[in-house]
């Protein structure tokens, strides 16, 4: 037998090893703090469940910009509308005599068909009174379609370079286009019906838009009892059209509005 002691288990690097390991699991345990270090430690902030709410469902949102300042809730400023006008209808009075006899700027309105023709009734005697305004009727009729023309109107001003007798009139000439075309072919009572509500309410605002934009202004309305001649409608129905049908608007009100109301004098001989 060898008269040597027998190496420790493990051996002297293990031994080494173990006392290495003791040092740094005793220097990483956290020192405890003299009483004097416990005194100044704050104590634990206690959060209110109205804070941790906060938290958790912030009231503002996150903005993704480095502005951290929370968003201006607008104010509201409140407005007073202008309060609107109500409808204006369309009042006839009965007049007997001269239709053409009325003063200047005064406008006169008959039913027209949309073939271009003032060849018979009162048309012809609007046509042998303002010849100028019949070629301009007439140049509008070709440009469009029958279809494309019922129920709608035309507004032709007193003309500023005619002559004579039509220059010193100073009438306003309106063009209802009731019917497509006259004689045998017209269109049916019901039809024409149909179509003078929405002309007459066209004119109406044309010559709204007229006065509006400063081109002219109208005195006073005239009508002849319009399609009681050679479009063979009771001219009682066309009475009821205009002031029971015809609503105007916004926009669509001539100046010679009184109280609600566009009166139209009727004439008739």
């Amino acid at each position: 037998m060898s008269g040597k002691r027998p190496a420790p288990q493990g051996g002297p690097r293990q031994h080494k090893q173990t006392k290495l390991d003791s040092f740094f699991s005793a220097a990483s345990r956290p020192k405890k703090p003299s009483p004097a270090e416990e005194e100044a430690q704050p104590g634990p902030v206690e959060t209110t469940k109205a804070q941790a709410s906060e938290a958790i469902n912030p009231t503002q949102p996150v903005s993704p910009s480095t502005n951290t300042t929370p968003k201006q809730t607008p104010t509201t400023t409140l407005t007073t509308s202008t309060p609107r006008l109500p409808p204006t209808t369309i009042h006839i009075t009965h007049h007997t005599g001269d239709i053409f006899s009325a003063p200047p700027a005064t406008l006169l309105i008959h039913a027209c068909n949309t073939v271009g023709s003032w060849g018979g009734g009162i048309a012809l005697a609007f046509r042998a009174r303002y010849p100028s305004a019949y070629g301009i009727y007439r140049a509008h009729c070709l440009r469009s379609t029958p279809n494309q023309l019922i129920g709608t109107a035309l507004l032709i001003p007193p003309p500023v370079s005619a002559q004579g007798k039509e220059k010193a009139l100073g009438h306003y000439i309106g063009c209802l286009f009731t019917s497509r075309r006259y004689g045998k072919t017209r269109d049916s009572v019901e039809e024409i019906l149909a179509a003078t509500g929405p002309a007459v309410r066209e004119l109406m605002g044309m010559v709204a838009r007229l006065e509006r934009e400063g081109k002219g202004r109208v005195g006073a309305v005239r009508m002849c009892k319009i399609n009681s001649g050679l479009f063979a409608v009771p001219w009682e129905e066309s009475q009821r059209v205009v002031e029971e049908e015809v609503v105007l608007g916004e926009g669509e009100v001539p100046g010679c509005a009184v109280g609600g109301c566009v009166e139209v004098e009727v004439w008739d001989r």
